[in-house]
């Protein structure tokens, strides 16, 4: 019998969604597929959610292989969950993948994050046999059962509760209930209202946190993302510097307006949180487009900018600069959003408008910095190298970095490699 380890679990369950502040657990069953090794797999599930779905509070779906000791590998899960979302109705959520070669059996569920209230019911696992669709069975995967059993949770915080409600199902006479609208959520990087603040910045409320003593060295994020994409950065740079955490307008705990978003206006932003924090000549570190921010800040605002690090960084989007498979499924993920009646309002639709449209700088214009700047990105990054070797390359004091094995998700899944090159980096005179 395969058995998961749960402390692996939860931890590359957390290397996927710690870009997210707020509450996060899981729920799952293992279910042995060895004889499938090598075949597609689609997870079903139908999810209704009490509250509005946020950038904060989301379900998706999620698959964890396993091997015969029960070590986690290949770990997928729904790539957006405002994709499939539809207000005040039961939605269709999907996840569609290869079932890795070796692997014994695989971990089906769900991942939750925020303080909101969801249904899940008629939870299904297939098998694809050429142009057959073959069901896997599942155990009480429409929750009819009076045990919850084998569905296991992990990682609920206080006040969250799960259970086998009557009140609302989509089929047969029960379904699952997950209610984290009274959860307690212990104090985060990014989610600490302890230390936590807001600053008014351009007609939006800017959250910010600030950890250490020493040099200033502002930490800006990626697309939908959040300040917490850094939680594996913040331990080891507070202990030498005064870090500061910053939530980009309309993510994390910051509010938005409807003034078109652009990388201009973000680096705008930056600029005058600065200045109110009367802060000159600060240390930066960018991840994707926290590095794009970063480059126009450092454009436009030398003064502002002592040294900066930018990680999975783009001056561009075209064939030459962005993986064309990025943009398909970005392409995608946005006809899916307006098949379902989003918003062009909503920010999550507009953040992926703004990957596929933005930025727009010439490579020329970078001799305008005058930080050294170290370009960082993986061997298997989303931009070819060289895009990256084009960064440094027009950078007056740019130095390119590869990371051997790594991809655009460095500073989370290699980070002692990460925290060693940019500490170096920083501490050089």
């Amino acid at each position: 019998m395969i058995r998961l380890t749960l402390k692996l679990f939860l931890f590359l369950f957390f290397i996927i969604f710690s870009k997210i502040s707020g509450q996060l657990y899981q729920v799952f069953q293992v279910v042995n597929i060895e004889k499938y090794q090598g075949k597609n797999f689609i997870l079903e599930g139908k999810i209704f959610y009490n509250n509005d779905i946020n950038n904060n509070s989301w379900m998706v779906l999620s698959a964890l292989f396993l091997d015969g000791n029960g070590t986690g590998k290949g770990m997928i899960h729904s790539d957006d969950a405002q994709i499939y979302y539809k207000k005040g109705e039961w939605s269709s959520y999907e996840l569609k993948g290869k079932i890795i070669k070796n692997a014994k059996g695989i971990a089906v569920g769900i991942s939750v994050a925020g303080k909101g209230s969801y249904y899940l019911d008629d939870f299904k696992l297939f098998v694809l046999e050429g142009k057959n669709k073959i069901e896997v069975p599942l155990k009480n995967g429409g929750f009819e059962d009076a045990s919850l059993m084998p569905w296991q949770s992990y990682n609920k915080d206080e006040g969250s509760k799960m259970s086998i409600s009557t009140a609302k199902p989509l089929s047969g006479k029960q379904s699952l209930l997950i209610d984290n609208s009274a959860a307690i959520v212990k104090p985060s990087f990014g989610n600490n209202k302890e230390i936590g603040k807001f600053m008014e910045v351009n007609g939006v409320k800017l959250y910010y946190e600030v950890y250490g003593q020493g040099e200033p060295l502002l930490l800006i994020h990626g697309n939908n993302s959040s300040m917490a994409s850094f939680n594996n950065q913040l331990e080891i740079l507070s202990k030498k510097y005064k870090v500061i955490g910053l939530d980009s307008r309309g993510q994390g705990n910051s509010s938005s307006n409807d003034i078109k978003l652009t990388y201009e206006l973000m680096a705008d932003d930056v600029n005058v949180f600065l200045d109110k924090m009367n802060l000159k000549n600060v240390n930066i570190l960018g991840w994707s487009d926290g590095g794009n921010i970063a480059v126009i800040l450092g454009m436009e605002h030398p003064d502002k900018v002592k040294k900066m690090a930018i990680m999975g960084t783009v001056l561009y989007n075209n064939e030459t600069s962005v993986d064309s498979k990025i943009n398909k499924i970005l392409n995608q993920q946005v006809n899916e959003m307006k098949a379902n009646g989003i918003s062009e309002n909503d920010m999550n639709y507009r953040l992926k408008i703004l990957l596929l449209t933005e930025p727009n700088i010439n490579p020329d214009a970078l001799k305008k910095i005058q930080a050294p700047t170290l370009v960082m990105a993986g061997e298997h990054d989303v931009m070819p190298e060289k895009h990256t070797k084009l960064i440094a390359d027009k950078i007056p004091n740019g130095k390119m970095l590869i990371f051997k094995g790594g991809n655009h998700e460095a500073p989370q899944n290699m980070p002692e490699k990460f925290n060693k090159a940019i500490l170096e980096f920083f501490e050089k005179i």
